[in-house]
């Protein structure tokens, strides 16, 4: 029988480290910015997201177009279907 640490991934725990030590100080220094700058970086996120998914519903549709490929060449873009 295998012991449990040789059952269990730990892949994941790198990613929770790195978010942990990126996305905590990036909160708290959020929370004492002036309002001006908190939205400012708010509207800054979320410009970023929309254009995220507008970008990644448009490569699911034509996955030949630049913008799935800027997807593709970072690693954020939807996975290549293969249609029968």
């Amino acid at each position: 029988m295998k012991d449990w640490h040789e059952r269990v991934s730990f892949d994941g725990a790198a990613l929770l480290w790195i978010d942990a030590i990126l996305l905590v100080p990036a909160i708290f220094g959020l929370m004492f910015l002036p309002t001006i700058a908190r939205a400012l970086a708010l509207s800054v996120v979320v410009a970023l997201l929309v254009t995220y998914a507008l970008l990644y519903s448009w490569a699911r549709v034509h996955p030949a177009s630049a913008g799935a490929h800027l997807l593709d060449a970072l690693h954020i873009g939807p996975k290549p279907t293969v249609r029968v």
